[in-house]
């Protein structure tokens, strides 16, 4: 048995890994399936070791139940640890291309300076995000050129990444937020989101709500609806509306499903960029960015406080939240883990939740 730590120099070894990971698995008392294949190991730079295998399958075997194995490896090894199937590999490289795809579309025909020098630079990142994760990706200040752009900002992590990606590549992002008032987030939240641009040096703008909000939210709490298809359509267009009157040609968002060719959408004189999506990346990755800047959620649940006070209506308006928890998980932007803690933060707020089923 490897019962020792190894350096990090002995750690980019696949031969070696493999036999910390089949010591540790024996330790639990795993014996199911065989021994897989690592193909890859890389060390990046801010010391994290990423693990390349062939597919989900042996990526599961690698993990172990609940990440312990992973958990362990990551303290034998005494580095973080990550863990990819080559087949997710292959999904995010069809996905980027998909996006080069549609940059290549639009710098053909769009006659907005500003759509093509941020096309440009969108192009230079997902570049380096093809070599991910082989190499770091790292955020150049050269690629903005300080070009403007709007960001509509929820305060959550995957806006907050995207903000983060645009402010160190060089742009010159405003966070927008919608006055949701104490529906959506409280003032402790609303007060991070504030002193958190002003340690990016962000400037953040407030614009009103759209007034047909108060009827989404007045049928979602008499349980009618669920809130987020009409909601996001009205904030959305907040959004577009104030960067249109503002005079940014470029929104910004931080949505993570739209991947590939529907991650860019010009309408126009308005291009409109799901940030994360175009760069296929997984809710890890916006954690890590995130964190890695300074920024942390107090609350990690799904949704917002209202979508929360929705769930207790019970299942009708549980239902369209775990579907959108199990599109992600779907589509590889969440975790399995990930989205078990999002499906549990949905059903523990329904009372009598067993005698709901039931009936």
């Amino acid at each position: 048995m490897l019962m020792r730590n190894i350096s990090k120099s002995e750690s980019m070894k696949p031969e070696l890994i493999l036999a910390l990971v089949q010591d540790i698995r024996d330790e639990l008392g795993l014996d199911r399936g065989v021994s897989p294949i690592i193909g890859q190991v890389f060390a990046h730079p801010d010391g994290s070791l990423h693990i390349v295998t062939s597919d989900r399958s042996e990526k599961s075997f690698l993990l172990g139940p609940g990440g312990r194995v992973a958990a362990e490896l990551a303290k034998r090894v005494m580095q973080p640890v990550t863990i990819y199937g080559a087949d997710e590999i292959l999904l995010k490289k069809h996905r980027l291309e998909l996006t080069l795809r549609r940059i290549e579309e639009l710098t053909s025909s769009t006659g907005v300076e500003a759509h093509w020098s941020v096309l440009q630079g969108l192009r230079k990142l997902i570049t380096q995000e093809l070599k991910f994760p082989e190499e770091s990706c790292v955020f150049e200040k050269s690629i903005g050129h300080g070009e403007r752009v709007a960001v509509a900002f929820s305060g959550g992590i995957d806006s907050s990444a995207a903000l983060v990606i645009l402010k160190e590549c060089g742009f010159e992002p405003e966070a927008i937020v919608v006055d949701l008032q104490h529906v959506f987030l409280d003032q402790r939240e609303m007060a991070e989101m504030v002193e958190w641009c002003s340690h990016l040096n962000v400037k953040l703008t407030r614009i009103p709500q759209d007034e047909a909000t108060s009827e989404v939210v007045r049928r979602a709490r008499e349980g009618k609806i669920h809130p987020c298809g009409e909601c996001h359509a009205l904030i959305l267009a907040c959004f577009l509306r104030y960067a249109t009157e503002s005079n940014h040609s470029v929104l910004v968002t931080g949505e993570l499903l739209p991947a590939g060719r529907q991650a860019i959408v010009e309408n126009g004189r308005l291009l409109t960029i799901h940030l994360p999506a175009a760069l296929s990346l997984t809710k890890h990755r916006t954690e890590h960015i995130s964190k890695t800047y300074g920024r942390s959620i107090s609350r990690k649940q799904f949704g917002c406080r209202l979508v929360a006070d929705t769930h207790a209506n019970g299942w009708m308006n549980m239902g369209p939240s775990i579907n959108r928890v199990l599109r992600e998980l779907q589509a590889g932007i969440l975790t399995t883990g990930q989205a078990l803690e999002y499906i549990k933060t949905i059903v523990k707020s329904v009372p009598d939740m067993e005698s709901d089923a039931e009936e």
